[in-house]
């Protein structure tokens, strides 16, 4: 089904084909995001990512590389997070040269002119003001700097104002030549695409830097005790995100946590949203869900409220998850997230970004692959037993951390309803 070639360089190349599509993805992950960067540096990553897109060596005009993407009717962008870069095209199979051509004089070849670099300035801080403006993305901010504080974990990804007007050409040299080496990069090919794919990506990425990019800062947990932090903010309703902290991506309970999640708030039938939407109309939106990075971890269930509602929610939340460890789930609950899983799994990997995102991101975190049927069945395995005893040691007032953007509220409220988990 896929095909992993490393290279001497340590370039890993994943081909995955697939049947009756004349489209592909090719996707770029590179190792890195704001988990590798120093606190002055912080959002240098995001802010490269923008910069690749600024000129290149055989592309040197600003927006020249988007052009010759739009002229094939490709769909392009480009991503960060705190632990992997990616950038991606999803074109018509006869366009693959034209596209590998371009995502490979990008990564190569960038420019990083000064110039562009001050103009770009007013762009990614116009970004971080959109973001926090928007209070279902400040209030997802602020909670991971509440659990994990001044550390990579918990800094922004975009960084801020201060750090970004800080930036000179000299550190974004320096953050691409220490991180944007062959070994620390995985490009992925997903969908139809000529037989020798494999070889043409070899050519175009040659000239990649060779070396060991540099580590990120280990996450420390700031210890046990509940942890409350309210934002004042002028909006409609409150937003809030109740996490626990839980298990990294290599935790074999992951799957009995992927589980729990669906029951609690994977979809519209789910507890929580039975329960806090449906029966007391307390939410537009509410779901629950497990973050899991290389080194560390949570579940999380968010959810916006009206402002006078917000106990009274998190009471519900916080009753079903007291219910999760003292029941369990029934077997008809179990099988129907079971069902779920398999059937949104089957769904999402019949697009070819999806499909490359998958295999990819197991490979750029040095993961052992597991085909889709074989995540599928690890999840099948899942008991009510697990589940149970999960709950048990994850739902506990010394692992919860609650972020809320809305009116100002009481905190002591807010701690006492938390320490009934």
């Amino acid at each position: 089904m896929y095909k992993l070639k490393k290279l001497s360089s340590g370039l890993k190349i994943l081909t995955i084909p697939m049947k009756n599509t004349e489209i592909f993805t090719l996707l770029v992950l590179v190792g890195t995001g704001s988990q590798y960067e120093t606190k002055r540096i912080n959002g240098i990553s995001h802010f490269l990512e923008h910069m690749f897109f600024k000129g290149t060596k055989d592309r040197p005009e600003p927006g020249q590389v988007h052009r010759e993407l739009d002229s094939i009717g490709a769909q392009h962008n480009a991503f960060t997070s705190k632990e992997i870069t990616g950038y991606y095209v999803k074109a018509a199979k006869e366009y693959f040269d034209k596209s590998l051509d371009i995502v490979s004089d990008i990564l190569t070849g960038p420019l990083l002119s000064a110039e562009e670099i001050e103009k770009e300035k007013g762009v990614v801080i116009q970004e971080i003001r959109m973001r926090n403006d928007d209070p279902v993305s400040r209030t997802a901010n602020i909670f991971e700097q509440l659990l994990w504080g001044d550390q990579p974990a918990g800094w922004e990804i975009a960084g801020d104002e201060k750090t970004v007007n800080s930036f000179k050409r000299k550190d974004f040299l320096d953050y691409f030549y220490s991180q944007y080496v062959a070994s620390n990069a995985v490009v992925v090919v997903a969908g139809a695409y000529p037989p020798d794919a494999e070889k043409k990506i070899e050519h175009e990425f040659k000239t990649l830097k060779k070396g060991k990019a540099r580590s990120g800062a280990p996450t420390k947990s700031l210890g046990t005790g509940a942890k409350v932090l309210v934002e004042n903010k002028e909006v409609e309703s409150s937003n809030l995100v109740l996490g626990l902290e839980g298990y990294n991506m290599y935790h074999p309970k992951r799957f009995v946590l992927s589980m729990i999640g669906v029951v609690l708030g994977g979809n519209v039938s789910s507890r929580l949203f039975t329960e806090v939407r449906e029966k007391l109309g307390l939410a537009y939106y509410i779901g629950a869900g497990s973050t899991l990075y290389a080194g560390s971890g949570y579940f999380e269930i968010s959810a916006g409220v009206p402002h006078d509602k917000t106990e009274t929610a998190l009471d519900v939340i916080v009753h079903e998850l007291q219910k999760i460890k003292t029941d369990g789930v029934t077997a008809v609950e179990l099988k129907r997230a079971k069902d779920y899983i398999r059937g949104s799994t089957k769904i999402s990997l019949e697009s070819s970004s999806s499909l490359a995102s998958y295999f990819g991101e197991q490979v750029i975190f040095g993961k052992k692959i597991m085909t889709p049927e074989e995540n599928l069945r690890k999840l099948d395995g899942v008991s009510s037993s697990e589940i149970k005893l999960l709950a048990r040691e994850l739902f506990q007032p010394s692992r919860s951390a609650l972020a809320v953007v809305g009116r100002e509220q009481s905190n002591a409220g807010f701690l006492k309803i938390l320490k009934q988990i």
